[in-house]
């Protein structure tokens, strides 16, 4: 059973990203077993992974989640260089760089990076389970994150032997509802087919 902690940034610097990680090891005391975090531009990414450098944390996986039609981080990982998209077809509109940052792709090379690519439905998926369960509306891209968890994806890359959990706790960076309403969610959920 996994046991999660979701983090709130409250700063959009990386600066303040590498916060979150100084604050995670006051409060945890011990490292976490995998940090889950969406991946737009990057920038997010570069933050966390400078704060968990900072902390000695680097062994600890950071499972990098994108949908499909903003999967630019994925596919220049998979490419090993920069690749711009032609567009961003996801709905989730705040992942919506078609150029990863150069600093996102250095990630890779000082920590041990999971990315995954999740389909907008499980993505819209995830809010609404995240709502339910949290009473927290958030937006399709952080929904992302969220499908780690609510579409298996954790689980799956435990049993594939990617992740070693044992009873560490899994950290999920929960941002981004500024731009979700109720009305926003259900329209989303109608034009994904969600039930």
């Amino acid at each position: 059973m996994l046991r999660l902690v979701a983090l709130f940034p409250g700063s959009h610097s990386r600066k303040g990203h590498a916060s979150l990680v100084r604050e995670l090891k006051e409060s945890l005391g011990t490292p976490p077993g995998a940090v889950v975090l969406a991946v737009g531009g990057g920038g997010l990414l570069a933050g966390v992974v400078a704060g968990m450098l900072e902390v000695g944390w680097q062994h600890v996986p950071v499972v990098a989640m994108e949908t499909r039609g903003a999967h630019s981080f994925n596919s220049a990982l998979q490419a090993g260089r920069l690749v711009t998209l032609p567009d961003n077809t996801s709905v989730a509109k705040s992942l919506g760089a078609k150029t990863v940052a150069v600093e996102a792709l250095e990630c890779a090379k000082k920590c041990r990076i999971l990315s995954e690519v999740v389909e907008d439905r499980e993505a819209v998926r995830a809010v609404q389970r995240f709502l339910d369960d949290e009473r927290m509306l958030v937006e399709p891209a952080c929904g992302a994150s969220l499908a780690a968890v609510y579409s298996g994806i954790l689980s799956r890359l435990q049993a594939q032997g990617h992740l070693n959990l044992a009873g560490a706790p899994v950290v999920v960076i929960v941002c981004g509802g500024n731009n979700i309403n109720s009305q926003h969610l259900k329209d989303l959920k109608t034009q994904l087919g969600c039930t």
